[in-house]
C-alpha cells in the first residue's frame, strides 16, 4: 500500500476551470454516450457494490502524509453532500499501520460515530507528528485520549473483538472489491474511485473531479 505519488500516473486530467455542475453532466455524458470503452477516464471503474449505492467512501491510512493533507478536503466533503449521500471515513487495512488500529477504527465507527473525525485527526497528527505507533495498544490508547474518546479503546476492543474482527474482515473483502491500493482514495456510490494521483496532486482539480462524479451518480 502506498501513497498516491509512488504509483503509476494517470494522462487524462481535469479541466481546470470546468464548474462542478458542469464536471457532473460532462462525466454523465462521457459514461453513458462514449464510443469507446476502453478509453481512459479520470476515475476508475469497478462493478457495482452492493448497498453502497448512496455511500461516498474516504480511505485514509494514519501513517500516510496525502490522507493529512486531504483530510480538510474530506470533512468539507462530508459536510456538503446532500442529504441521501453519507460520507464514511475507512481504513486501508495493512501491515504497516496495523491490524490493531483497524479493530480501533472499526469500534470508534460503531460505538463512538460522533468521535470519528475527532480519531482520524488525532490518528494522523499522532501518526506523523508525534511518532505515536499505530500497531501498538499503547499507542492506540494515546490516540483515543487525544480524540476524546469517552472511555478506553483497548478494553472497547477487547469488550467486542469478535465483532470488531468480523468488521474488519469484512472492511478487508470491501477494499479489495473496490481495487483500494493507495491512499487516499476516495470511492463514490460503489462504482468509481478516485486518488489525487488522477490529477497530480491539484487539489482544486481532485475537489472538482470528486464533486463532478458524485453529481453524475445523482443524475442517475
Amino acid at each position: 500500500m502506498q501513497c498516491y505519488q509512488q504509483l503509476r500516473k494517470w494522462s487524462l486530467r481535469v479541466a481546470l476551470f470546468a464548474t462542478i455542475s458542469g464536471v457532473g453532466q460532462a462525466l454523465y455524458a462521457q459514461s453513458t454516450t462514449s464510443a469507446n470503452p476502453s478509453e481512459i477516464k479520470p476515475w476508475m471503474q469497478v462493478k457495482t457494490i452492493y448497498g453502497e449505492e448512496n455511500t461516498i467512501r474516504g480511505f485514509i491510512s494514519p501513517n500516510c502524509p496525502y490522507s493529512k493533507q486531504y483530510f480538510g478536503f474530506f470533512k468539507n466533503l462530508q459536510a456538503t453532500l446532500p442529504p441521501s449521500e453519507k460520507f464514511i471515513f475507512t481504513p486501508v487495512v495493512n501491515k504497516g499501520d496495523g491490524i490493531e488500529y483497524a479493530l480501533a477504527f472499526f469500534a470508534v465507527q460503531k460505538y463512538y460515530p460522533q468521535y470519528m473525525n475527532n480519531f482520524v485527526q488525532a490518528s494522523l497528527e499522532g501518526a506523523q507528528d508525534r511518532f505515536i505507533n499505530t500497531k501498538s495498544w499503547g499507542g492506540i490508547e494515546r490516540i483515543g485520549k487525544a480524540a476524546h474518546i469517552p472511555e478506553s479503546i483497548v478494553k472497547l476492543v477487547e469488550a467486542h473483538k469478535q465483532e470488531l474482527q468480523a468488521a474488519v474482515v469484512k472492511s478487508i473483502k470491501l477494499q479489495s472489491d473496490l481495487r483500494i491500493t493507495n491512499t487516499p482514495s476516495i470511492a463514490v456510490a460503489g462504482t468509481y474511485i478516485v486518488t489525487p494521483e488522477f490529477t497530480d496532486g491539484d487539489m482544486n482539480q481532485f475537489g472538482q473531479l470528486v464533486n463532478g462524479i458524485v453529481s453524475m451518480t445523482l443524475l442517475r
